[in-house]
């Protein structure tokens, strides 16, 4: 929605002798983007709660430490930037009212925070400060690491400026590939909406565990999916019967499937006689090869590529241990997983918050926002 500020207008505004004429204009523009903004405060509310200007202040300047690679980074900004539109958008903040501007075809217009086209400018505007401090990442010499610091410091009080104007900040500092699967609906465990271990958003998770990682990625803005299946091929069952029948020696180490009454279980040849004692394998389809995982947690970059987190909490346990190492089998078999992109903690490896912080920090967050 655009209110074009007329010449007639601005004269009136930016002339003194007009001062009853000048509040109450002004006066005008700010009820209405108050009200605007009111309008909007629920649509967004949940996007708020997600990615706040605060957690992500933090989020970009621990990132911006371990940059993975400037150059390709910058590339794929300036591709961005090119497919957006080339509005330069004016931020106005009067005592906690933040209103926006742009100019459209030559003349000023006040943009309402519920029009889709002022988070594409929004967008420009963050990245091109983005931009601006990668290019400068590499330099050591002392006027470029001021420069870079005062670019950061704008870049993070702008972002809070978008928040403030009631934007969705997931829509301005995710790609548009991410912003979609970030939002998208997607197929999740069942969880107790009863249980008593919950997060700071009061999402409840299976333990207090993964209840820390959660916070750790809220506390640093990792938009992530909890719980979501994963449907992984492998093998038809009569590829693997047959494979099983001309296969000469010992299964063990080998993934077959073990059918118990009318259910296919997809196993590690050494644990089939667990499931006489009646534990619950992955489920497994004999025609058409198909797994089922539930992930702990994903997690999409900037390049698109996703993250698995998997914590193994319980190693204590034998049947927990295995069922474990027959989920990890599984995704390095199917290659769903590789060192790049699988994230495999134990308890001892997230008893601090500070522990959870730098995993984040080191495996994420660099590769989450360029």
């Amino acid at each position: 929605m655009y209110i074009e500020i007329t010449n007639t207008f601005r004269f009136i505004v930016l002339t003194s002798q007009f001062n009853i004429c000048k509040i109450i204009t002004y006066l005008l523009i700010i009820s209405f983007s108050l009200w605007d903004q009111s309008m909007n405060k629920k649509g967004v509310e949940k996007n708020e709660s997600i990615i706040t200007a605060s957690a992500f202040s933090v989020s970009i300047e621990k990132a911006l430490l371990h940059i993975p690679d400037a150059e390709v980074s910058i590339k794929r900004i300036t591709n961005t930037l090119n497919s957006l539109p080339s509005n330069k958008i004016y931020i106005s903040n009067s005592n906690g009212v933040v209103v926006f501007h742009a100019v459209v075809n030559g003349k000023q217009c006040y943009i309402s925070s519920k029009d889709n086209k002022v988070h594409s400018l929004a967008r420009r505007r963050y990245l091109q400060l983005l931009q601006q401090i990668l290019e400068l990442s590499n330099s050591v010499k002392p006027s470029d690491i001021r420069r870079r610091q005062s670019l950061l410091k704008r870049l993070q009080k702008t972002v809070t400026l978008f928040e403030q104007g009631n934007l969705d900040l997931s829509k301005i500092v995710l790609t548009g590939k991410q912003y979609n699967w970030f939002r998208s609906d997607y197929q999740k465990k069942y969880i107790d909406p009863a249980s008593p271990i919950t997060t700071v958003l009061g999402e409840p998770v299976r333990s207090k565990s993964e209840r820390d990682i959660t916070n750790g990625f809220i506390s640093l803005a990792v938009p992530y999916h909890y719980e979501e299946q994963n449907i992984i091929y492998v093998r038809p069952f009569v590829d693997i019967l047959k494979e099983q029948l001309t296969k000469k020696g010992s299964l063990k180490g080998q993934l077959f499937v073990v059918r118990n009454n009318t259910t296919q279980w997809f196993v590690p040849a050494e644990l089939e006689w667990l499931n006489s004692r009646g534990s619950i394998w992955r489920t497994y389809d004999p025609y058409d090869g198909t797994v089922e995982l539930f992930n702990d947690f994903m997690i999409m970059l900037a390049d698109g590529t996703i993250i698995i987190w998997e914590h193994e909490g319980l190693m204590d346990d034998f049947i927990y241990r295995c069922n474990s190492s027959e989920r990890i089998s599984i995704m390095n078999y199917t290659r769903t997983v590789n060192t790049g992109n699988l994230i495999e903690t134990f308890e001892q490896d997230i008893d601090t918050t500070e522990k959870i912080s730098s995993i984040i920090e080191h495996r994420i967050l660099p590769r989450l926002w360029f």
